[in-house]
């Protein structure tokens, strides 16, 4: 895996999903094709039910154990993901925070549970608990950095497909109505930021100032209730408003 066509075709099948359980075997899949072993994708709570998303293939043994200290902010990956919005490597995490003595346990014993260096997309929606989508590979093992900017996006999609699904029924879920609808401007305005370009590049690009380019965008995040940039791209591509094909034939 690592193409954007191969992303395409894990959003078709993340959409079609009808349980979590479509989900989990579907991300496991995704992630033994991307060269990882492992992966963790959930919101950060020790409880798990209700509207909350939480899929797992770690070690029993390293998962149970972490259950039971029932302090999932002493989890340094998740932790990090309090303070960095971006992706981030595990072997980054010293230098993103402070590691405790326990923290510095918690990495210790994951090695010895066959854990190795992972890769964690962190997951911020307004009004909601922190969550994230970690990929991880056995110890002593490494992976292709060429495939990261597609491991994040499977990450992210992975993450808005578990927490719809634990959010709704499937039987009672209509995804449809509740979405919202962007303008054409707004999705052109996307198209561009989605390929990199600034809002002075966009708005060159279609003939608009750059506030009018910042307000268009900015609306579409209130429609959406998201806090970024990078949630909107990721809910409009994940509701079908916008295609790879639209972002990369351009």
């Amino acid at each position: 895996m690592g193409q954007f066509q191969d992303v395409q075709e894990f959003i078709r099948l993340a959409r079609s999903a009808k349980a979590l359980a479509d989900l989990r075997s579907l991300l496991e899949g995704t992630t033994k094709s991307f060269g990882f072993t492992y992966f963790m994708l959930g919101h950060h709570v020790n409880v798990i039910g209700g509207n909350l998303a939480h899929l797992s293939n770690y070690p029993i043994g390293f998962a149970e154990a972490m259950s039971k200290r029932q302090r999932f902010s002493d989890d340094p990956v998740m932790r990090a993901c309090q303070t960095k919005t971006a992706s981030f490597r595990w072997s980054e995490l010293s230098s993103l925070i402070p590691l405790s003595p326990y923290q510095a346990e918690v990495l210790t014993n994951a090695e010895r549970a066959g854990i190795g260096e992972g890769f964690t997309v962190p997951a911020s929606i307004p009004g909601e608990c922190l969550g994230s989508c970690s990929f991880a590979v056995r110890t002593g093992q490494t992976f292709d950095e060429r495939i990261l900017p597609a491991v994040q996006y499977v990450g992210s999609f992975a993450f808005e497909a578990a927490r719809r699904l634990a959010q709704t029924d499937a039987l009672t879920r209509d995804m449809t109505d509740s979405t919202p609808v962007l303008s054409r401007r707004q999705l052109d305005c996307l198209v561009l930021i989605a390929q990199g370009k600034s809002d002075v590049d966009t708005a060159q690009l279609l003939g608009l100032s750059k506030s009018t380019v910042h307000e268009y965008v900015e609306n579409a995040k209130r429609k959406y209730g998201v806090a970024s940039r990078v949630q909107l791209i990721i809910r409009t591509l994940f509701d079908n408003q916008l295609g790879f094909d639209d972002i990369i034939r351009h």
